[in-house]
């Protein structure tokens, strides 16, 4: 999807620690002709980018929806530990982001520690970044400017998502 959006002139960077995830993507973006440049674990130190967007490990509460036995199954441990990773996962980006460039951080939770609380996190630890409101349907924001859908209201799974930019 972001390699059809960035058109034949971009490129899509793409790295995740679950290398067998990589693997399934270079076998899609091929079948679609795709340009996307697959790093592994970690992008290269010296690549910077006007685009970022970490799609976060989370509890996955927001697919409960379509998982309901997942409620019995989740270790409330796997809340807790989340928030450090998230908040590295955006530093890390923030490592590769050009100046004036935009980060998306997203989950598929409900939880506060992992939405709010990892942005309010990244603000404290990077004073150069402001959250900006996403050109989308306002009826999808809530009144900080986050993307908050779920079922009830949207009929979807639980989304959450920031916009950063750096000056």
């Amino acid at each position: 999807q972001l390699a059809a959006i960035v058109g034949p002139q971009g490129k899509v960077h793409a790295s995740d620690v679950d290398l067998p995830r990589l693997e399934r993507l270079r076998t899609r973006a091929a079948k679609a002709n795709a340009r996307v440049l697959i790093h592994g674990k970690a992008p290269p130190d010296s690549l910077r980018v006007p685009r970022v967007l970490i799609d976060a490990p989370c509890s996955e509460l927001g697919a409960l929806r379509r998982g309901p036995d997942l409620r019995w199954r989740i270790d409330p441990a796997l809340v807790s530990s989340m928030p450090s990773v998230q908040l590295a996962l955006v530093s890390a980006g923030l490592r590769h982001l050009a100046p004036g460039g935009r980060l998306v951080y997203a989950t598929c939770t409900f939880t506060r520690e992992e939405n709010e609380a990892v942005v309010e996190a990244a603000l404290e630890a990077h004073p150069e970044l402001r959250v900006i409101r996403p050109s989308v349907d306002p009826a999808l924001l809530d009144s900080l400017g986050f993307l908050q859908v779920d079922p009830l209201h949207h009929g979807t799974d639980g989304f959450f998502g920031a916009v950063f930019t750096r000056d």
